[in-house]
């Protein structure tokens, strides 16, 4: 879960797409999930996360 403090902020956005191109290269499967507000926080990581037993 990357924060709006990062993604949303427009002197950012080189930054955010730095680290979304990192994390994607540097693990493999990786899903990313974004919230509109802190509200929803765990509506959008149930979206996407998925227990590993």
């Amino acid at each position: 879960m990357i924060g709006a403090g990062l993604r949303m902020a427009g002197e950012h956005t080189l930054l955010f797409e730095r680290v979304l191109n990192l994390l994607n290269e540097l693990v493999p499967g990786i899903v990313f999930c974004f919230n509109t507000s802190p509200d929803t926080t765990v509506d959008a990581l149930r979206r996407w996360a998925r227990p590993s037993y």
